[in-house]
């Protein structure tokens, strides 16, 4: 029995974990009423008598959640990091010394993320972020039907540079944007996808207007066919300034794109179509053209047993918990 908590608004998973038999309670935002939440939280912990509680965090916030657990009499309190930073560094700062106090385990997406986290002598599992492969596999036919819903050609000739994220300043859309001047002088059907929405997404826009590419900028808002809007691209591009593990480009990895990521995140090696550089508008721009007619196929089989395999990770987290529990 899984059961969620999560903001004081419904999220879009809701419905799903419901439909699964899971209680999701909404509670008031921690950073802005932190004895309430742990209050209410100390109190739904209690009611249930979990065996467990699993907090996956971006900082030491998660202290809050694990003193309610404590205080709820759960046994094992988990940190789960799942970022190498985070917005407001002060809080993360201020936490960090009093989460030894509250959890019994540590889990984190990578290396970085654990550092970010925990203190250096804290022991830690790594459980990568893993998603379902085959629903992310190279599909000819949806990458036409995709493209056409688009407005782009199905022959290809019309070059697809996609990113999906939501708009944050550490998500670096702006630095995408700003390329596409000398990408257009190079290949004039161009055209720069974005999947996503949030705080920075207007001066995202304006910068697109100001740069004079807003014709072949396009925003999608949203998707919930992620994995069919990336048959539409030719390359996905994800400059993030940081990140713990992101599951973007490991699904357009999946999909069998060219990835170019930033080399200030950690990556994972899943596959040969992913390539770290260093945040330079010249070495971004030439990369990206390299990959102009690039044949793109099928790399499921090369990764099928991969620890990023949702069913592979899956599999390690219920022997993590039941080594939590001395089960």
């Amino acid at each position: 029995q899984f059961d969620f908590i999560s903001g004081p608004a419904p999220g879009r998973f809701d419905k799903v974990a419901e439909s699964l038999g899971a209680h999701v309670y909404h509670l008031p935002v921690k950073s802005r009423h932190p004895l309430r939440y742990v209050k209410q939280l100390s109190k739904i912990v209690s009611e249930n008598g979990y065996d467990i509680v699993h907090s996956n965090t971006n900082s030491a916030s998660a202290f809050l959640d694990l003193w309610a657990a404590k205080r709820g009499k759960c046994k094992c309190r988990i940190a789960h990091s799942h970022n190498s930073s985070c917005i407001v560094k002060w809080q993360h700062y201020l936490l960090k010394p009093f989460l030894p106090l509250v959890d019994t385990d540590r889990l984190a997406c990578s290396d970085a993320a654990a550092k970010w986290l925990f203190r250096k002598k804290d022991p830690y599992v790594i459980l990568p972020n893993a998603i379902d492969f085959k629903k992310f596999d190279y599909d000819p036919q949806v990458r036409k039907t995709i493209r056409a819903e688009l407005g782009l050609d199905q022959d290809g000739q019309e070059f697809a540079i996609g990113h999906i994220g939501s708009f944050q300043e550490r998500k670096n859309q702006k630095f995408l944007v700003s390329l596409m001047p000398e990408i257009l002088k190079s290949i004039k059907n161009a055209r720069l996808i974005f999947v996503g929405e949030g705080e920075t997404k207007q001066s995202v826009y304006e910068l697109c207007t100001e740069l004079n590419v807003a014709d072949k900028v396009i925003f999608l808002g949203n998707r919930s066919d992620v994995e069919k809007v990336l048959q539409a691209f030719d390359v996905f591009a994800f400059p993030s300034q940081f990140e713990g593990m992101s599951v973007a480009y490991l699904e357009a990895a999946c999909s069998g794109l060219p990835v170019v990521v930033s080399d200030t995140i950690p990556t994972a090696a899943i596959a040969d179509n992913i390539f770290r550089l260093p945040l330079q508008k010249d070495l971004w721009i030439d990369k990206i053209l390299s990959f102009r007619n690039r044949e793109r196929n099928s790399v499921l089989k090369s990764i099928a047993d991969s620890e990023y395999n949702i069913d592979v990770a899956a599999e390690k987290l219920v022997d993590f918990y039941r080594s939590a529990l001395k089960l």
